[in-house]
């Protein structure tokens, strides 16, 4: 009976082994293949020629490095001592282009835009956070998205769209000012209780602690929704809406409390490749990882949230003036929803149209209010610099109030320098998207501006780089808004005046950068740059010029440290209080009038 028992026992387990020793076989040719690549791969590379960083890792290369330090500060260490182009290391000894020399930047973001189109995982993170609007799109499908919209960002529309701004900048003014009538104090400003108590206890009277970034963000929510799709969203008024949950569950505390890790990446790449893959399968749906579900039911919510916005302006239009109202006008909505009863090159399907909408309600109020926190933050570490804004916004209130104005114009925001100065300075030392990345659709040849040594031969000078189809291209947009090389020595520095040529030493313009705006790479170049780049500016002129003049802002206690953490966007963390999500907890005051 025990060799009948053993011979069954081993007829069941005969598969079991084999189908193990097959799934064994397969993981350690796997692995082989991946160190094979490790190791052959960068040899082979044509990049392996160029100045760059020795890997520190056979499996991660300089990954680990680019995920812990802050984001940027590599790239920046890369770009002074290696020079304008950079090869480093990626996963499984991928070879990577890092570029800030402007003459190739050129190449791959004005001349060649459409050869280098986003990587194919990059476009499907998108496409799962964004659906498919025109930061997923490439090719023709983006070149007729842009015409579409491209009326709704033009100088008369944007000019009509300021009074939104102002409107929607006084009514947070306002509710801050009763903050401060209150004495009241955000949640989570302060982690430590023992601090938040003495606070309480000698709070100076006239003073609010306010998490300037949770109501920055509720602000620019407002204004998008208003001025892009004439819907009210009252985030300001209401605190809580389904948009800013939304939000906030895809940028969780947690999710912005811990560092990437190689691992962490490699293992959200893998369940991204099955996600777009095998669509069919759901697979999104299943993975149990917390990140995924809190992406996937924001989504979800935004996507919920913007059909409604599609339903409630057709409707509106429909029922006010008929069919033919929808096909007037140059907002926004009205374009969007125009062009889905176009035909040809002038129409969009119904995927595209609610991606345009959750392209626009998350990245146009996500960057400007992170923007605008760390211009808040700046100014309150340089109170001559705040002193000498307000100033400047005063004096030009003063002057629209003689001729029977309330508000600025859009001119007069343009007009006064040190605002304008400070909006530029911001945006290129604090661009809210650090870094993007593209892939060479074909073979090519990128011409460099200054020629970089040879890594074999130091005497030899390489002047053009030859890259093959799926390169991938890494563009470092934070580092090339700090290059010394366009700024001078002091380009880590915050200074306003270098953009106001009467207070500029040389008395020189800022000349050999790239970008669509102000020779900065904030808002990228060429046919791929932000479409909506000059109402973001406008819109943060505005809010400041309402914002400080009401304001002094400081900071909450003399040891405050603040960390940047990009997970798209880079926003702040309060350094020892990283558990609680991003904060700006700064203190605000009614700022003084002349009279008083």
């Amino acid at each position: 009976m025990d060799k009948v028992e053993h011979a069954l026992a081993f007829g069941w387990a005969h598969p079991i082994l084999s189908a193990a020793a097959l799934l064994l076989g397969c993981v350690v040719s796997y692995a082989v293949y991946l160190l094979g690549c490790a190791i052959v791969l960068p040899r082979l590379s044509p990049l392996r020629d160029l100045p760059g960083p020795p890997p520190e890792s056979l499996l991660y290369g300089n990954v680990k490095r680019i995920l812990q330090d802050p984001p940027g500060v590599p790239h920046i260490e890369w770009n002074d001592k290696y020079g304008g182009v950079v090869q480093y290391r990626g996963f499984f000894g991928e070879t990577r282009l890092l570029l800030f020399d402007p003459t190739a930047l050129n190449h791959v973001l004005l001349s060649n835009a459409y050869d280098y189109p986003k990587p194919e995982e990059v476009r499907g993170d998108l496409a799962l956070i964004l659906g498919r609007g025109v930061l997923f799109a490439e090719g023709e499908d983006h070149r007729r998205q842009r015409r579409i919209m491209n009326p709704s960002f033009g100088p008369a529309h944007l000019r009509e769209l300021v009074p939104s701004f102002f409107e929607h900048a006084n009514e947070l003014r306002d509710v801050w000012k009763d903050l401060i009538a209150q004495g009241h104090s955000d949640e989570k400003v302060w982690k430590d209780e023992e601090k938040a108590q003495e606070y309480a206890r000698t709070k100076p009277e006239g003073e609010a602690l306010v998490n300037v970034i949770a109501w920055l963000n509720r602000l620019t929510l407002d204004i998008i929704g208003d001025a892009g799709f004439g819907y009210r969203f009252d985030a300001v008024a209401q605190h809580n809406n389904a948009l800013g949950a939304a939000f906030s569950s895809m940028f969780s505390p947690r999710a912005a409390a811990r560092k990437p890790t190689p691992y962490r990446i490699m293992l959200q790449r893998t369940i991204g490749f099955f996600v777009r893959k095998l669509p069919i399968l759901k697979i999104a749906d299943w993975v149990p990882n917390e990140r995924f579900k809190q992406v996937r039911e924001g989504f979800r919510t935004v996507q919920s949230e913007s059909d409604k916005i599609i339903q409630l302006k057709m409707n509106d239009a429909v029922e006010k003036d008929g069919v033919e109202s929808v096909r007037a006008g140059k907002d926004l909505i009205a374009l969007l929803l125009k062009s889905t009863q176009g035909e040809g090159k002038a129409k969009m399907t119904q995927a595209e149209l609610r991606g345009q909408l959750t392209t626009f309600l998350l990245a146009g109020h996500e960057t400007t209010s992170t923007a605008l926190t760390w211009t808040l933050l700046t100014l309150s570490r340089q109170p001559e610099a705040q002193e000498k804004l307000r100033r400047e916004i005063r004096a030009a209130r003063r002057k629209a109030r003689s001729e029977g104005r309330e508000e600025l114009e859009s001119r007069e925001l343009d007009a006064l320098p040190y605002l304008d100065g400070v909006a530029r300075e911001i945006l290129r030392l604090e661009a809210p998207v650090s870094a993007t990345v593209r892939h060479a659709g074909k073979d090519d040849f990128i011409p460099l501006g200054t020629p970089v040594r040879s890594r074999s031969n130091p005497d030899r000078l390489i002047s053009s780089i030859p890259i093959k189809k799926g390169q991938t291209v890494f563009i470092p947009i934070l580092a090339v808004n700090r290059s010394k090389k366009i700024f001078g020595d002091d380009a880590h520095e915050f200074r306003p005046e270098r953009w106001m040529q009467s207070e500029n030493a040389e008395g020189k313009k800022i000349e050999g950068g790239v970008g669509v705006y102000s020779q900065i790479l904030t808002f990228l170049a060429g046919p791929r740059s932000c479409i909506g780049y000059k109402f973001a500016v406008l819109e943060l002129k505005a809010i400041l010029s309402v914002l400080i003049d009401n304001f002094e802002f400081s900071l909450r206690d003399p040891d405050f440290e603040v960390e940047h953490r990009s997970i798209i966007v880079t926003r702040p963390l309060v350094v020892g209080e990283e558990t609680d999500g991003n904060k700006m907890p700064l203190r605000v005051r009614l700022a003084k009038r002349d009279e008083e």
